[in-house]
């Protein structure tokens, strides 16, 4: 059989599409008045904070209050594309089990467009002032080049637009079958704008198959640019904070910890919002299971990357790389606090996430996941502040409390405000059944109530 043979069996759909009838009827759904109210608020605290920390603050409250600012651009560029990443690699890999979850992960896509916004904003609004590089030129060709002001806003700026526009191109492209499907059952109640997607449209049976020959050519596309691009960020964005400092896996660290981070915040909004939105029939624990085991992988993998970039930086004995690891895991007040990030980063999530039970309990998977997502901005916070903050108490205040609010609030709030606005599981999608050459094994009771 060839290759083109093994994939149109994977395409055929073992059973009936999921029934989703229920919620379609309830679109547009109405997002519960405390996350909104909540979300808004953030929102509102995090603009106040920020402006406060920038307007009245000093010199160094500045940098603090910039440090944060990245620090948080950083973690929610790595949450949203993460999450779109996660339904890229299904597309990709042919996968059906985590299908439940696409459409979650690429309503993290519409947090894009804000994220670029805010880096434009911070890189040409004066947030070049907390790199040693921009007030000290480097000495040396290449990396007096490489950190030209000029050069590096606009790579940063190119770069993450052309990632994210075909991150916006992937989710139209996946959500347009949908949306034309579900318009066809509403009638008149379908929204609107639902109507500049799906313009000219041409049948359920031809927009899927259109959907899947555009995204599955897309796809690699996409993995190719993520691991670019987010490498770049990883050098420029972090690693330049420290310029006489290098690590060939630290961009590695970043982007595959970026994806993790995605599946994380895709169980968080899948457990807290399946039940408003009348899916909950459609994410069962089966696949928080799966989606479990995926996390927990993930995190052995995080482990790895660190022990990886570790190792040769400690037995290799050079300071210009030796110090940055002094200055986090061995200088007050930064010590402590990298012991915080291995016990949510690695040793509790590895612990529990080895119970076959917890991962079938979404309750308490998404207690984990909540535990590996703060634990990863932790990290993050770890990666730039010192680089900033040369004082023996931690940079954590309310300003930086504040923003870091600002961002989770925003970015609740788009992504629940787009899930109430769509179909919130791809329901036209053929990868949404088992396929029926997967071979499923089940205990069989005898006539004597004996299994075998």
């Amino acid at each position: 059989m060839s290759d083109l043979d093994l994939i149109a069996a994977a395409r055929v759909a073992g059973g009936p599409q999921p029934d989703i009838s229920e919620s379609l009827a309830g679109t547009p759904h109405v997002v519960p008045a405390g996350v909104r109210a909540a979300g808004l608020a953030g929102v509102g605290i995090g603009a106040l904070c920020l402006i406060g920390g920038l307007a009245f603050g000093d010199h160094d409250t500045q940098n603090r209050t910039l440090g944060m600012f990245l620090t948080c651009l950083v973690y929610f560029m790595g949450v949203s594309q993460g999450g779109v990443m996660f339904s890229v690699a299904q597309t990709a890999s042919l996968g059906r089990w985590g299908r439940p979850f696409k459409r979650i992960g690429e309503s993290f896509a519409m947090f894009l467009p804000f994220l670029w916004l805010m880096y434009a904003a911070f890189l040409v609004g004066g947030g070049l002032r907390i790199y040693e590089w921009h007030e000290h030129p480097m000495e040396g060709a290449h990396k007096a080049v490489y950190l030209q002001p000029g050069f590096f806003i606009g790579r940063q700026l190119v770069g993450t637009l052309v990632l994210f526009s075909l991150s916006m191109l992937f989710v139209r492209n996946s959500l347009r079958p949908d949306l034309g499907a579900a318009a066809e059952k509403m009638g008149a109640n379908a929204p609107a704008w639902w109507s500049r997607i799906t313009v000219g449209w041409r049948g359920t049976a031809i927009e899927v198959e259109d959907a899947y020959q555009k995204n599955i050519k897309l796809a690699p596309v996409m993995i190719i640019s993520y691991a670019i691009i987010f490498t770049m960020i990883a050098v420029d964005a972090v690693m330049s904070l420290a310029p006489h400092w290098v690590s060939n896996m630290f961009p590695g660290c970043i982007f595959v910890s970026s994806f993790w981070l995605g599946v994380n915040w895709i169980c968080i909004i899948s457990v807290f919002s399946r039940n408003w939105l009348g899916v909950a029939h459609v994410i069962t624990p089966k696949h928080y299971h799966d989606l479990g085991k995926l996390m927990f992988a993930l995190c052995v993998f995080w482990a790895y990357t660190f022990v990886a970039q570790l190792l040769p930086i400690w037995y290799g004995n050079m300071p210009e790389e030796t110090g940055y690891l002094l200055l986090r895991l061995f200088v007050n007040p930064w010590a402590p606090f990298a012991k915080v990030v291995g016990v949510l980063c690695f040793l509790m999530p590895f612990t529990v996430l080895l119970s076959r039970g917890i991962k079938k309990i979404p309750t308490s998977l998404v207690a984990v996941s909540i535990v590996i997502a703060t634990g990863v901005f932790c990290e993050r916070f770890l990666l730039v502040m010192p680089q900033v903050w040369m004082q023996d108490s931690l940079p954590i205040g309310p300003v930086e409390l504040g923003i870091l609010a600002g961002f989770v609030g925003g970015f609740v709030t788009v992504v629940t405000s787009f899930l109430a606005q769509v179909p919130p599981v791809p329901f036209t999608d053929p990868f949404m059944t088992p396929n029926p050459a997967d071979l499923h094994v089940h205990a069989h009771d005898d006539s004597h109530g004996h299994a075998h």
